[in-house]
C-alpha cells in the first residue's frame, strides 16, 4: 500500500506538469505529427500494422528483460513467486527468440510475425488507400482531446472484445480457436501472441471497429495502438507492479495483470482484458 501510495503521487504530479505545461505539450504533439508527414513513414499505407508489430516486440521484450536479468529481485512483484517463464523449457517466452514453425502450432516468432504482415505489405502496395481517408486529414488532438479520445477508445475496445472472448469460453465450437492461447496457465509476455488466426483476427476486427466507430484522427489512432498495446503486454507479464494502473486507479475499475493472471488459470472468470464493470455485472469476477 505504501508503494502504491507513492506511485500515486508521483502520477499526480507528473498529470500536474502536463496540465501546467498544456500548451508545449500540444505544440509537442503538433511536431511530433509534423516530423512524421516529414519523413512519410505516417503516409505508408502499412504503417499502422507495421507499427503495431514493433510495439508489440519492444513491449515483450521489455518483460522478457526483467524475466532474464532482473527476476530475483523483482520476484516479490511477480504474481506467482515461484513460477519462472525463463527456466520453464519450450515455453512462450522463447518464442520470438527461437523462431521456428511448429506443426502443431504454425508459426512461432518470427515466422509468425512475417505471416501476419506479408499480406497486408501486399495488400497495401496493390491498393494505396491511407492518405484518402477522412482520418488522416483530422488535424492531431490537444491533450485534453488526446486523453479523452484514449479513454473512449480504450474503453470500447475492451467492450467490443468482451462477448466474443466470453463466447469463445462458452462454446466449444468457438474455445477450439482460443484454445492455443490457454496453453499457460502462469504467465509471461509473450504469451500475449500465442494466438490461432481466428483468435488473432478477432481481436484485431474489434480494434478496428474501435477506430472506426470513434473517427480517431490518425495520431490518436497511433496513440490508441501504443497504449493497448501495452496494457494487453501488461496484463499476460506476470507481475503485479505498484505503479501499474489497476493499482494506481482505486475502486477497482481495472484488473490488470493479477485478474488475467486468474482467467488464464480457471478460465470462467475474468473475461475484461483490462476493466472489470462486466464481469462484476455477471458474477463473473474472480474474488
Amino acid at each position: 500500500p505504501r508503494e502504491v501510495a507513492v506511485c500515486r503521487a508521483v502520477y499526480v504530479v507528473f498529470i500536474a506538469i502536463l496540465v501546467w505545461n498544456r500548451r508545449w505539450v500540444d505544440e509537442g504533439i503538433r511536431s511530433v505529427w509534423d516530423w512524421a508527414l516529414d519523413t512519410g513513414w505516417a503516409q505508408m499505407d502499412s504503417f499502422e500494422p507495421v507499427f503495431i508489430t514493433i510495439v508489440f516486440v519492444s513491449y515483450v521484450t521489455y518483460f522478457r528483460i526483467l524475466d532474464v536479468f532482473f527476476i530475483n529481485s523483482l520476484r516479490r512483484y511477480k504474481i506467482v513467486p515461484e513460477h519462472d517463464p525463463v527456466k520453464k523449457a519450450g515455453g512462450a517466452v522463447n518464442t520470438l527468440v527461437y523462431p521456428h514453425f511448429d506443426p502443431k502450432e504454425g508459426a512461432v516468432g518470427l515466422p509468425a510475425i512475417f505471416a501476419y504482415l506479408a499480406p497486408i505489405l501486399i495488400f497495401d502496395s496493390i491498393f494505396p488507400r491511407r492518405t484518402s481517408r477522412a482520418y488522416f486529414s483530422l488535424p492531431p488532438p490537444t491533450l485534453p482531446q488526446l486523453v479523452v479520445r484514449l479513454t473512449l477508445s480504450v474503453t470500447l475496445y475492451d467492450f467490443l472484445f468482451y462477448f466474443p472472448h466470453l463466447a469463445m469460453h462458452r462454446f466449444p465450437s468457438l474455445g477450439k480457436h482460443h484454445k492455443r492461447h490457454h496453453q499457460a496457465q502462469r504467465l509471461c509476455a509473450a504469451e500475449v501472441v500465442r494466438l490461432s488466426f481466428i483468435d488473432g483476427s478477432m481481436q484485431v476486427m474489434a480494434n478496428i471497429l474501435t477506430l472506426n466507430i470513434l473517427g480517431l484522427d490518425a495520431f490518436s489512432r497511433t496513440a490508441h495502438n501504443i497504449v493497448v498495446t501495452y496494457l494487453l503486454a501488461e496484463s499476460h507479464s506476470g507481475y503485479d507492479f505498484p505503479w501499474m494502473l489497476h493499482n494506481v486507479i482505486p475502486g477497482g475499475v481495472l484488473g490488470g495483470s493479477p485478474a488475467h493472471e486468474a482467467h488464464h488459470r480457471y478460465g470462467s472468470y475474468n473475461f475484461h482484458q483490462f476493466f472489470t464493470c462486466f464481469d462484476w455485472m455477471l458474477g463473473l469476477q474472480a474474488k
